[in-house]
This record gives structure tokens, C-alpha cells and sequence, in this order.
């Protein structure tokens, strides 16, 4: 009676052993199989965070000190380098005869005077007559239309030579856009070739009447251009200054992060560049290259221009730049599953194992243990016969 009792209880518990041995490994993650920094989206919370000169250099982090300068409000545009109107000359024959000779060839630079190509008069002589040609102004050779020998008649367009000292950047604005633009106004302007290089000048004409298609104005900047870098034809961007906040704190644009009223930077903390701050900031005007820092930011701030975006994922406090190796390999590739710490060496899953197994073990011999006593029996009037007559033939005997 008392085994069919207990026989219940036992397979209880004895499924919930089971279910100990079962899920107890994975209770605990396993080594190398940690989430990716910024798997779920979160980013580490404000203040310093350690890195490890390995993860540096994965990183590619990059530093610059925020400053005081101007910050100059823009708005942009799109052009092309044109050559002024003005500087610009042709070279034309004023007789019909054969090109003789021929001094320069296109994008040499010439002199004003300088003679460029002689002409063969048709004229009878012994020789013909020669008709020298010179250059009328100060410029490069931008066209040649003649070859040698080739004959030619009176206003026949032989070179074309253009001043590159100043050039245009035509432009076009939009019709919203033009109340903001005026004559004399400071531009600056980046080209294809020369990404590094800020080229400025001001606005020197302005159309009269808006393009009935496109509904946009078209624009003519002056920009000085001494060393000839831009020529005719070349694209380029207009950044058009409308405002300007002078002796400002002011960063890199690459070195704020975040939005909708959550900017922060990261500032380096030591020399070594493995310490990094997370600080909040206040933004003011901005320019093509730099925005205006109200809050957080002081002069001489070393503020991280590229790895920032992935640093933010990383939540290593200082002193413990361990987490800091998962957002390396993340940058690196595929690394080898890491051996350090309890959870990853497979003695520590073995204590786990064992002290399940020494757990079971007592419970079973309590349960033995608890099998081997009777069960109480309550007293009832059937009870009391059937020892009444265990005890007649105990008697008896």
C-alpha cells in the first residue's frame, strides 16, 4: 500500500531531475556565442568607454580637435567652370592663303604678342607674302582649328585662347532660393579634381529671368583661379553663404552622431587614444564641413571623426575593454571563439553536471529513505478486526 502511494511522487520527481540534466547547459550561453555589437539596436550609455589598441586599429579611429572659427550658413548648388566672357579671345585670319607655319599647340600658355601661326598669302611673290599672327591677350591655347598646310579664308577662326586667371562657376538657384543670393555675396565652391582644395569667390552676375522649364536662375560667380587648377567644362558645387556665426566652437560634421535631439561625440580621454567619453551636445549652425557646438564641447577636444559609428555599439567600461574585442572582430571578420573566462573552459560545465548529479543523488535517497518507513495507517472498524484477528491466531499458536 504505501509503494503505490509513493510511486507517483517518484516519477514526479524523478521527471523533474530529468529536466534539471536537460536544460541545465542551456541555462548558460555558450562560449563565442555572444550577441554582436549593436545586434539589438542599443548603443552604450553616456560616459567613457575602453578600448584595446587592437580594437583601435580595427576600428580605424580617426581624431580632430574641435576649434573656434567661423561657421558660415550655405546652401547649395549646381555648376560648371565657364570662361569669362572678357578674358577670352579668338585668333582669325584676315587673308585667304595656307597655313605656313604653326608656333603653338592647344593648352600652352602664350603671351599677349606672342606670334601663334603664319599664313601663306595667295598673293604671287617669290616667296608669297606671310601674314603673322599674335596672340591678343595673356591666356592658355584652349582651341586650334588649323592644321599645317590647310587653307584659309578671311574671318576664318584659327585659335581660341581664354585668361584662366579668374574663371565663372555658373550656377542655377531655385526659385525659392533667389531672395537669398545678391551680387558681391561669398561663395565656395569644390571640384571633382581637387576635393581638398576650397575654392571662393562672389556672385559677379545674375540672370534677368528665371528658365520657364526648370523655374530656376541662373547664377555667375567670380573666382580667382591664379594657378590655372580650374578650367572650362569641369562640374562643380556652389555652397552659397547666407549666414555667417563668427568665433564659435565648432566640429567636423563626421564627429556628431545620433538625431532628433539626441547628438552625442566622442571625445578622447587619454593620450594613448584607447579611452573614449560619450558626451551629449547642443549643435548650432552648420556648414558644409563644420557645425557649431553650443554644449559639451571645448576648444582643443579631441572629437573622433571616423569609427565613431561603430564605437557607439561598444559598451566596455575602463579597466575592462573585453567587451570592446567583440566590435573588433566584428570589424576584422570571423575570429576564433574565445577560451578566457569561467563560462568558457569546458571544466566549469563539468562542476555544473556533477553538482546536478550529487543533487539528484540525495533526492533519490531521501526518497528511498522515506519508502523504506510505513505509512501511518488511520484507525477504522475494519482495522480494528483484521488485527483483532491477526492477534486470535497469534494467540492460538
Amino acid at each position: 500500500m504505501t509503494e503505490q502511494i509513493m510511486k507517483p511522487n517518484n516519477l514526479k520527481l524523478s521527471a523533474t531531475i530529468v529536466c534539471l540534466l536537460a536544460f541545465a547547459p542551456a541555462a548558460f550561453p555558450h562560449a563565442g556565442h555572444g550577441k554582436a555589437p549593436g545586434e539589438d539596436g542599443e548603443t552604450s550609455a553616456f560616459g567613457p568607454i575602453a578600448i584595446t589598441a587592437e580594437a583601435k586599429k580595427n576600428l580605424a579611429i580617426k581624431v580632430e580637435e574641435a576649434d573656434v572659427r567661423t561657421i558660415e550658413k550655405t546652401f547649395m548648388a549646381i555648376g560648371q567652370i565657364e570662361p569669362i566672357p572678357n578674358r577670352s579671345a579668338a585668333v582669325s585670319s584676315r587673308i585667304s592663303g595656307r597655313v605656313a607655319e604653326l608656333k603653338v599647340n592647344p593648352g600652352e600658355t602664350v603671351r599677349k604678342g606672342q606670334v601663334l601661326v603664319e599664313v601663306e598669302s595667295r598673293q604671287l611673290g617669290d616667296p608669297p607674302p606671310r601674314a603673322q599672327y599674335t596672340a591678343p591677350i595673356d591666356g592658355v591655347v584652349t582651341d586650334r582649328h588649323v592644321l599645317l598646310g590647310d587653307t584659309v579664308e578671311p574671318d576664318k577662326h584659327l585659335m581660341e585662347i581664354v585668361d584662366l586667371s579668374e574663371v565663372y562657376a555658373e550656377g542655377r538657384i531655385f526659385e525659392g532660393q533667389v531672395a537669398s543670393v545678391k551680387l558681391g555675396q561669398k561663395v565656395r565652391l569644390h571640384v571633382e579634381a581637387y576635393p581638398e582644395v576650397d575654392f571662393e569667390g562672389t556672385v559677379d552676375l545674375m540672370s534677368g529671368q528665371l528658365e520657364p522649364e526648370s523655374r530656376t536662375l541662373n547664377i555667375w560667380v567670380r573666382v580667382k583661379n591664379k594657378e590655372a587648377r580650374l578650367r572650362p567644362n569641369m562640374r562643380a558645387t556652389l555652397y552659397i553663404v547666407t549666414d555667417v556665426a563668427e568665433s564659435v566652437v565648432a566640429a567636423p560634421l563626421s564627429a556628431v552622431l545620433g538625431g532628433a535631439g539626441r547628438l552625442f561625440v566622442f571625445v578622447q580621454s587619454d593620450e594613448e587614444g584607447l579611452i573614449y567619453d560619450k558626451r551629449a551636445v547642443v549643435t548650432g549652425m552648420k556648414d558644409d564641413r563644420y557645425v557649431e557646438i553650443i554644449e559639451g564641447v571645448f576648444p582643443s577636444d579631441k572629437l573622433v571623426t571616423e569609427g565613431n559609428y561603430q564605437l557607439q555599439y561598444v559598451t566596455t567600461k575602463p579597466k575592462s575593454p573585453e567587451s570592446t574585442n567583440s566590435v573588433a572582430a566584428a570589424v576584422a571578420g570571423p575570429q576564433p571563439a574565445p577560451t578566457g573566462g569561467m563560462r568558457g573552459k569546458p571544466w566549469f560545465w563539468m562542476g555544473i553536471t556533477l553538482g546536478v548529479l550529487l543533487l539528484a543523488n540525495v533526492i533519490v535517497m531521501l526518497l528511498r529513505k522515506r519508502a523504506g518507513t510505513p505509512a501511518p495507517v488511520e484507525p477504522t472498524p475494519a482495522n480494528a478486526v483484521a488485527r483483532g484477528v491477526v492477534s486470535a491466531e497469534a494467540s492460538s499458536k
